[in-house]
């Protein structure tokens, strides 16, 4: 049994990560959950990934990677610290396994956020992988607010009608660059194909291990 650590920024993941898990079909995989919620409050309003927390974060992961055989760091905004850092398990950043298969769709690229703290970094990251006049990155200005109240339905209804109400503009697909927005496609009436990071990221990581 390969096990793979997930670090989360929010308790509501968990179950998201078991529903993809389960979804894959994958028997021979089993999850571990940690939750740095307290690091990723350092992180909010005006503070952003300082070098305190981007240290406090690889020493959580270094600690994962002694408990698992591949790491996860579901959240967009911790994940700034695998960059350029050393594990001695493979260690995947969410948002970085979908911008690499979001990469693979042709024509532009609407790549959707709700937390202010993650953006610069996902755009930054996003550019990497996709040439920036075939990219759209765009906060969805409310939702955060519906997520903070724990109205988690409320939230991902805002991500649907945000998707909904935007102007029309020739796509190649949706992205939404955070785990929790993940159970918004249910709400999503597109016939864009919608990536979300649960079970791209969790893929990404078995096929590591094989």
């Amino acid at each position: 049994m390969a096990v793979i650590a997930c670090l989360h920024a929010a308790q509501s993941n968990i179950e998201v990560f078991e529903q993809a898990l389960s979804a894959l079909d994958e028997d021979d995989i089993q999850l571990l959950h940690r939750v740095e919620d307290a690091l990723f409050a350092q992180t909010q309003g005006d503070r952003a990934m300082s070098a305190p927390v981007i240290s406090a974060t690889r020493k959580v992961i270094e600690v994962l990677c002694q408990q698992a055989d591949a790491v996860i760091v579901t959240c967009s905004t911790l994940g700034v610290a695998v960059w350029e850092a050393q594990f001695s398990k493979p260690v995947l950043r969410i948002d970085a396994t979908l911008a690499k298969f979001a990469s693979r769709y042709h024509g532009t690229i609407l790549v959707l956020c709700t937390a202010q703290s993650t953006l610069e970094s996902t755009t930054r990251l996003f550019n990497a992988f996709i040439p920036g006049d075939r990219l759209y990155v765009e906060l969805i200005p409310r939702a955060w607010a519906w997520f903070n109240q724990g109205d988690i339905e409320g939230y991902h209804r805002e991500i649907a009608h945000y998707i909904q109400q935007r102007p029309d503009s020739p796509l190649g697909c949706i992205v939404l660059a955070q785990a929790s927005m993940s159970g918004a496609e249910k709400w999503i009436h597109s016939t864009l194909a919608v990536l979300s990071g649960p079970e791209v990221s969790l893929q990404a990581a078995i096929d590591a291990l094989r």
